[in-house]
């Protein structure tokens, strides 16, 4: 599969990222990368002229996806199905190296067709990926810290796949990680031994409801620490702002602050007639939620997102004491 896709185990997950390297002193951390929403769609369109080569056509992609039969999949993929417009606008796949290199998002979409294309055999590659990137975290005496919507939302709770005890015993013999196996297991599952003692940290950020098969309460029921992402331009953002933090999520929330404006100590959230107060906690200084305390609001300074078209807003948070929400209030409050 993997030749199929010109991929590589150790191309799967992504040990560079900056954000990343920051908190390298508590893990290592690895995270995936693939295209978010509708991305996959339009990167395989040859009518799609965006301003910027990253989010238009991506001939070698589109090739790609006539070669192996998958281009029909790659139209009908949806990988942020909780996304707004702001947010699918304000996407942070484009912002740094993401917004400059058409290769970067060829690579990652990839690494999409792939996933979409063979699931079970894609979630058996990341564990083996996951497995190579734990021996090196092992011999360095760190955690390894593992984000798998690095740049969607897919359900990983929900990708079920076969791990043979012979596959286990192939994993541990030679990285060292303990597996386990079963007939149909996800990825927090085959992990449950290296969860348990602490060596592997599964942890994402989503814009899922609380509830339901696919909401933060399964995913964290799944054995995936979550964050919260507030849509602030969603109808009904308030209200599930409450609804995450009363469930004991953090929420994480972009605001347009610069590098020297201090961050709010405290964000008011009001819905319904009531005002629900939470203590923020910096969230660019280190990618490791699973450190933070829970029903926080983690701070995310904005980025900018390259061909981000300016007439689509409301995701990103001006930096103002009151921000009207479709359905409440937000205030940042200095203390």
């Amino acid at each position: 599969m993997l030749s199929r896709f010109g991929l590589s185990l150790d191309g799967l997950l992504t040990d560079n990222n900056a954000k990343l390297v920051k908190g390298s002193a508590i893990a290592r951390a690895v995270i995936h990368h693939t295209l978010p929403g509708r991305a996959l769609a339009a990167a395989i369109d040859p009518g799609n002229d965006a301003a910027v080569a990253p989010r238009a056509f991506l001939p070698a992609l589109a090739a790609l996806a006539a070669k192996t039969g998958t281009a029909e999949l790659a139209r009908r993929h949806n990988a942020c199905p909780w996304a707004t417009a702001g947010c699918s606008n304000a996407c942070l796949v484009w912002a740094g190296h993401g917004g400059l290199s058409a290769a970067v998002a060829t690579a990652r979409g990839r690494r999409t067709l792939a996933m979409i294309a063979e699931p079970e055999t894609y979630s058996r590659a990341i564990l083996w990926a996951i497995a190579r990137q734990w021996a090196k975290a092992a011999a360095d005496g760190l955690p390894l810290a593992v984000r798998l919507r690095g740049t969607d939302d897919v359900a990983w709770h929900l990708r079920r796949f076969p791990a043979s005890p012979l596959e286990a015993q192939t994993i541990r013999r030679r990285f060292g990680l303990v597996v386990d196996a079963g007939e149909s297991v996800n990825v927090a599952d085959a992990l449950q031994a290296a969860r348990a003692e602490g060596s592997v940290k599964l942890y994402e950020y989503s814009k899922a409801p609380t509830h339901g098969r696919t909401g933060l309460e399964a995913q964290r029921a799944a054995g995936f620490d979550v964050t919260a992402s507030l849509a602030a331009d969603r109808a009904t953002a308030a209200r599930d702002a409450f609804a995450a933090a009363r469930a004991g999520f953090r929420i994480a929330i972009p605001i347009e602050l610069g590098k020297a404006d201090p961050l709010p100590a405290r964000v008011a959230i009001s819905y319904n007639g009531e005002t629900m107060i939470l203590q923020t906690v910096p969230g660019d200084e280190t990618d490791h939620r699973w450190n933070d305390p829970a029903k926080v609001a983690v701070i995310l300074r904005a980025k900018r997102s390259r061909g981000a078209d300016p007439a689509v807003s409301g995701f990103i948070l001006p930096n103002a004491p009151a921000v009207r929400l479709p359905d409440g209030l937000i205030q940042l409050l200095p203390n």
